[in-house]
């Protein structure tokens, strides 16, 4: 149960950079 776990955490922490970089300036 340790290695999805790290795998989750390895994809989220890939994911959020390209999300935010992806979204539109808000200003």
């Amino acid at each position: 149960q340790f290695l999805p776990l790290t795998l989750a955490m390895c994809l989220w922490h890939t994911t959020i950079p390209i999300a935010f970089s992806g979204l539109p300036p808000l200003t």
